[in-house]
C-alpha cells in the first residue's frame, strides 16, 4: 500500500498520467507494473522525490513562465562602449550604445511608432542624445573640468538596414556611435572620465572604455561601482618603456611619472585581478535579485543545512560561469535573466507550502547553474585581458564568493532569530510573499524589456 501511494504521488506531481490511469491505482484492480513510471522505490533519490512534489498550480505557473522566457528574443550584453584617442593637439571621444539603450535617453526615439528606427528619426533625436552625453559624461583634462568638445554626426551601424527593426535594437547590429572632438590648448598630462549614466541605463549596465595613446591601448571597465578612471600619460609612457615598447624619451617625465605612480594606482587601480575581484563583490551587493534568492533560501534554513546550500550554490555557479566566459556553452542572456526571476519565485513560494527543506541543497545546485550564467552576463568575455583571462575569471569568482559570504553572515542571524521567535513562522511567510512578488516583477520587467525595475 505504501509503494502504491508513493507511485501515485510521484505520478501526480509530474503530471504524466491520466485520470483513468490514476483510477486504476486508486481502485480495486492494480496492474502488475506502472506503464508510465518504474516503481517508486526505483524512481528517485528521496531528496529528488521531495523536489518533485510540487503543487500542480505552481508547476503550471513555473512551466508557463519558463516557456515565455524561452521565446523572448536574443539580446546583446548590456554594455556600451567608449573610445578615447589621444593626439598631440586634440582628443577624439566616441560613445557607442545600442538603440535599446538610446531609448532610455529619448523614449520616443521611434517617433512614428512603426517598430523601426530610421536614419531620419535618429537625426531628429541626435541633439537630445548629445545633450545627455554632455551632461552625464564628465571629463577632466589636466585635472581641470572640461567638456567633450565639438559634436559630430552620429555613425549609423555598418551594413544596417534603414529602418533598423525593433527585434535588432538590443544587438550588436544596432550600435550607434556619437563622436566628439576636443582641441587641446596645452600639452596633455592626464585625462579623466566619469560616467553618470548608470541610473538612467540601469545599475547592471557597464561601459567598456579604451584609451588609445601612441599606438597602445588601455582597456577600462566602467560600472556603477567604479564610474571613473584617470589616464595618466606619463604613467602610460613609463609602462610602455618597461614593456620595451618604443616610446618617446622619458628623461624629463620619468621622475614625475614615478612620483605619480602610487597615486595613480590608488585612485584608479591598474591591476586587472583586483578590479575583477571588486567587480565580483559589487555584482553580489548590487544584485538585489541574487540577494533575494539567498534571502528566500536562508530565511527558513538552520545552520547545518545553510553550509550545504551555500557550498552547492558555489560549486554550481562556478561551473556555468567558467563554461559561459570561455564560450563553451552559450545561453540567451534574456532567458537566463528571466529564469533567475523564476528561481526566486519558486523558492519563495516553496517556503510557504513546504514544511521540510532537506532537499534544498539539490534544488540550490540546479538553480545555481542558472545563476552562474547570470554572473557571466555581468561581463563581456572580450573585456578580459587575453594574457590573464583565467586569473581575472578566478578573481571575479572569488569576489562573488566574498560578497556571497558577506550576505550570508548578515542573513544568518535573522534566520536564527526567526526560528526562536513565536511569530517567526508568520514573519517567514510575509518575507517569502514579498520576495515572490519581487521575483514576479523582475520576470515581467525582463521578459518584456520594460526597464521599470529600479534595482
Amino acid at each position: 500500500m505504501r509503494e502504491q501511494c508513493e507511485c501515485q504521488s510521484c505520478c501526480e506531481s509530474l503530471g504524466m498520467v491520466s485520470r483513468r490511469f490514476l483510477n486504476l491505482h486508486r481502485g480495486r484492480e492494480r496492474p502488475e507494473a506502472c506503464p508510465a513510471l518504474p516503481p517508486a522505490s526505483l524512481c528517485l533519490h528521496p531528496a529528488l522525490m521531495d523536489v518533485c512534489r510540487i503543487p500542480r498550480a505552481i508547476f503550471a505557473l513555473l512551466l508557463m513562465l519558463w516557456t515565455l522566457a524561452a521565446n523572448v528574443s536574443a539580446h546583446n550584453v548590456d554594455t556600451s562602449y567608449a573610445r578615447i584617442r589621444i593626439f598631440a593637439d586634440h582628443l577624439e571621444v566616441r560613445l557607442t550604445s545600442d538603440i535599446f539603450t538610446l531609448r532610455r535617453i529619448v523614449p520616443d526615439l521611434d517617433a512614428n511608432r512603426d517598430e523601426g528606427l530610421s536614419r531620419e528619426e535618429l537625426r531628429r533625436a541626435t541633439p537630445a542624445i548629445q545633450k545627455f552625453f554632455r551632461e552625464r559624461v564628465k571629463i577632466e583634462i589636466n585635472e581641470a573640468a572640461s567638456d567633450l568638445g565639438e559634436a559630430k554626426d552620429p555613425f549609423w551601424p555598418l551594413d544596417a538596414p534603414d529602418p533598423i527593426p525593433a527585434a535588432a535594437w538590443h544587438t550588436n547590429e544596432a550600435l550607434v556611435s556619437f563622436g566628439f572632438d576636443k582641441p587641446l590648448a596645452s600639452p596633455l598630462k592626464s585625462v579623466a572620465l566619469l560616467f553618470d549614466t548608470f541610473r538612467a541605463f540601469g545599475e547592471r549596465h557597464s561601459v567598456l572604455g579604451v584609451f588609445e595613446y601612441r599606438g597602445q591601448s588601455t582597456e577600462v571597465l566602467f560600472n556603477i561601482a567604479e564610474p571613473d578612471y584617470l589616464f595618466d600619460l606619463a604613467f602610460a609612457s613609463l609602462r610602455a618603456s618597461e614593456a620595451k615598447i618604443p616610446a618617446p624619451s622619458l628623461k624629463k617625465t620619468e621622475p614625475e611619472a614615478k612620483a605619480r605612480t602610487a597615486a595613480h594606482r590608488s585612485n584608479a587601480d591598474d591591476s586587472p585581478g583586483w578590479r575583477y575581484f571588486k567587480m565580483g563583490i559589487g555584482h553580489i551587493l548590487s544584485g538585489f535579485d541574487h540577494m533575494c534568492f539567498l534571502l528566500a533560501l536562508l530565511v527558513v534554513s538552520r545552520l547545518r543545512p545553510i553550509i550545504a546550500i551555500v557550498t552547492s550554490f558555489t560549486i554550481a555557479h562556478s561551473i556555468t560561469l567558467i563554461l559561459a566566459v570561455f564560450s563553451i556553452v552559450k545561453v540567451d542572456r534574456q532567458f537566463i535573466e528571466c529564469s533567475i526571476a523564476v528561481t526566486i519565485i519558486y523558492v519563495a513560494l516553496e517556503n510557504i507550502w513546504r514544511k521540510g527543506y532537506a532537499h534544498r541543497w539539490v534544488l540550490t545546485f540546479f538553480f545555481g547553474l542558472i545563476h552562474g550564467f547570470g554572473f557571466a552576463n555581468a561581463i563581456n568575455p572580450q573585456e578580459l585581458p587575453p594574457q590573464a583571462k583565467a586569473k581575472c575569471l578566478f578573481m571575479l569568482n572569488l569576489g562573488i564568493e566574498a560578497g556571497q559570504i558577506a550576505v550570508v553572515l548578515v542573513l544568518l542571524p535573522l534566520s536564527l532569530a526567526l526560528a526562536k521567535w513565536e511569530h517567526g513562522p508568520r514573519a517567514k511567510i510575509a518575507i517569502s510573499i514579498t520576495v515572490a512578488l519581487l521575483g514576479l516583477a523582475w520576470f515581467v520587467d525582463r521578459a518584456f524589456d520594460l526597464g521599470r525595475m529600479p534595482f
